[in-house]
Order: structure tokens, then sequence, then C-alpha cells
């Protein structure tokens, strides 16, 4: 995976840290929703489970800051 400069993740969110905890949460959602999948496509057989493996080669958090640098992910600061 390419390197990121911090500065692009800190122009998303307040600051590096808080970008972190976005694509950790993001990351989580989407390794939720692959293990849903996979237990779905394991009950219709194993053949199809498989050709999912495959599909889900790339890493959840790879995934997920990808997600967020593209602006796919939707999030908002509470307010003090």
């Amino acid at each position: 995976m390419e390197q990121i400069p911090i500065e692009k993740l800190e122009k998303l969110a307040k600051n590096r840290y808080a970008a972190v905890l976005i694509v950790a949460k993001h990351a989580r959602k989407l390794n939720k929703e692959r293990l849903n999948e996979k237990e779905r496509m394991e009950s219709y057989g194993e053949e199809e489970a498989e050709e999912t493996k495959i599909e889900s080669s790339t890493k959840v958090i790879g995934e997920a800051l990808r997600d967020l640098l593209e602006g796919k992910i939707k999030f908002d600061f509470p307010r003090k």
C-alpha cells in the first residue's frame, strides 16, 4: 500500500488521531459485513464461499483508509 501523507488525513478530520478513529470504526464495519457475507455464502455451499474469499483479499484497514481519502465515509464530530 502506498504511503499517505499525514497532512491529507489532518485535512479530513480534526487531527490525525480523529482520522485514525474514523478509519478504525469503518474498518470494523467493513469486517463485520465481510464476515456476514462469508457466513451467508457458506450456508449456500463451499464453492461460492471460496470465490468470496478470493474477492476479499484486500485488507479492511486499507479499504477503510481509501474510503476516507475518497470521501466515501460520512462522519460528524460532536459539538462541545
